[in-house]
């Protein structure tokens, strides 16, 4: 079934646009990467794995078409964008769904595990889950011109096409140029002021400590995110008890290695939907090797 036309859901906490295809299974929310929007996740909506599942794609506020935030500095968050699809959520009256979080996404996702209810399991890739501050930045992601553009406020065409590049390994060339410069301006530097001024142990203790049944999926060709970073977190919820790497990816493995990456979700939404405990999958089939 074709997804819907975009629909814009205004929520006490902002409009939110999105598109949406039906199913009988378990509601999936993909969230997008810094810049980007939910067309991203179009070929999602196609894959025979999740032909049966709801699947939802949200543009963040301040992207694509949502409205920018009325109050920047509260919204342009982790904490301020969970509150907004946290809302979304609640307003389309789900009560039972998967976050997946791209990049951005990821960390925006993080935020909901164990205090948003109606989320029974999160997947995020090219999100290492990093603790507060500075710290967390160095060990985390690599040290690049890419960092740089993660916190400037207005990106030039040829910000937006390497931007583009580095993120989707020059896949749908051209597609996300006009959209990373549509961004709003205040987005990425008070979303760089937030993490950069945040302290403790930040989402890697939750991920760690997280009663909610976490798939952590790292492309090892990332040339933003460290991928050894990513091995070395544990946690008993883990899906599959470690992160996934799939050596063959880079920031965008859903792109990259779509067939196994939409076998991987269908896998992870099979074993939340079920209930079986994460624990139990360990010694499961290797599913970086799945195709």
């Amino acid at each position: 079934m074709e997804p819907k036309t975009p629909i814009v859901d205004h929520s006490d906490e902002g409009a939110l646009s999105y598109i949406e295809r039906a199913g009988d299974r378990m509601t999936i929310v993909f969230l997008h990467g810094s810049g980007f929007s939910k067309e991203v996740f179009k070929q999602q909506f196609t894959s025979p794995y999740l032909a049966d599942h709801r699947l939802i794609a949200v543009d963040l506020p301040g992207h694509g078409a949502s409205p920018n935030a009325a109050d920047p500095k509260a919204t342009y968050t982790y904490e301020g964008l969970a509150r907004a699809v946290t809302a979304f959520i609640r307003k389309l009256g789900i009560d039972r769904c998967i976050v997946v979080g791209w990049s951005l996404g990821g960390h925006v996702a993080y935020e909901m595990l164990d205090t948003v209810p109606q989320v029974k399991g999160v997947m995020a890739f090219g999100a290492p889950p990093a603790v507060g501050g500075p710290l967390g930045i160095v060990r985390s992601l690599h040290i690049s011109k890419n960092l740089l553009l993660i916190s400037k406020a207005k990106f030039s065409r040829s910000d937006a096409e390497h931007f583009e590049r580095t993120c989707l390994n020059g896949m749908r060339q051209g597609e996300f140029v006009e959209t990373l410069m549509r961004t709003d301006e205040k987005m990425r530097p008070c979303l760089s002021r937030s993490v950069m001024s945040s302290s403790g142990r930040g989402h890697k203790e939750r991920v760690e400590t997280s009663q909610t049944p976490v798939c952590l999926l790292q492309g090892a060709q990332d040339p933003i995110a460290r991928s050894n970073y990513v091995q070395s977190i544990t946690g008993a919820s883990l899906f599959a008890g470690r992160a996934i790497i799939f050596e063959e990816a880079g920031h965008a493995p859903f792109l990259d290695s779509q067939v196994r990456f939409d076998r991987l979700l269908s896998q992870f939404s099979d074993a939340v939907e079920s209930g079986r405990t994460v624990t139990s999958l360990t010694a499961k089939p290797n599913y970086a090797l799945a195709g």
